[in-house]
Formats: structure tokens, C-alpha cells, sequence
């Protein structure tokens, strides 16, 4: 059984998927073969560039998750979906990651959280 758990790759969810760097680690997150979730507060965007970052995603493999990180509910909610987090939200949100800390800790599944 050991084995078997030692070839499962883990669940990854980005928050700030779309953001500068987000975009590159849920890229190389997919590429990696792990199952990818990204945290976006739009799956259908209005703006082009977004949209088209979206379906690049999902053509990849990656599950889109609406989501903010103003609301917890939906937080806790993509949280317990993963297994790894990793933050990727702009510097002007960086104090507002607490809430994401908050919500790891109300899922309780995911062992350490890490912050880019």
C-alpha cells in the first residue's frame, strides 16, 4: 500500500493563480502531473487576457475554483480540496494571507502551508 500512496501526486491549490507568478507555478504545477486547483474569483472573466489564461489552465488539466480571498467560506471550501497551498497573492494582499491561514487551519487536512 505504501507504494501506492508514494505514487499518488499531491492535490496543489494556488491562490493568486493568476497573478505573475501564480501563473507559473500552476503551469509547472500541471506540467508535474499534479492535480491543480486555482483560486479565481471569476471562472468566466470579461477581460480577454484573463479568459484566455482560464482556458489555458483548463486545457492543461487544471480545475478552476471560484473563490476569494475575502471569503472564507470559499476558502475553506478549496482548502480541504488540497493537499498543498501555495500562496502566490500580490504584495498588496501579503498582510491579508492570515485568512488563508485561518481557513488551512479550519480544513485541517493541509500539514504546512507555503507562502511564495
Amino acid at each position: 500500500q505504501q507504494s501506492v500512496m508514494a505514487s499518488e501526486k499531491s492535490k496543489i491549490l494556488v491562490v493568486g493563480a493568476t497573478g505573475y507568478l501564480g501563473r507559473h507555478v500552476v503551469a509547472a504545477s500541471a506540467r508535474l502531473g499534479h492535480p491543480t486547483l486555482a483560486l479565481v474569483r471569476d471562472t468566466a472573466p470579461s477581460d480577454p487576457a484573463k479568459a484566455a489564461l482560464l482556458k489555458s489552465f483548463q486545457d492543461a488539466g487544471v480545475t478552476l475554483l471560484k473563490g476569494d480571498l475575502y471569503d472564507q467560506a470559499s476558502l475553506v471550501s478549496a482548502v480541504k480540496a488540497a493537499d498543498v497551498v501555495i500562496s502566490t497573492v500580490g504584495s498588496l494582499q501579503i498582510a491579508d494571507q492570515t485568512r488563508l491561514v485561518d481557513a488551512i487551519k479550519e480544513a485541517g487536512n493541509v500539514k504546512v502551508p507555503l507562502v511564495l
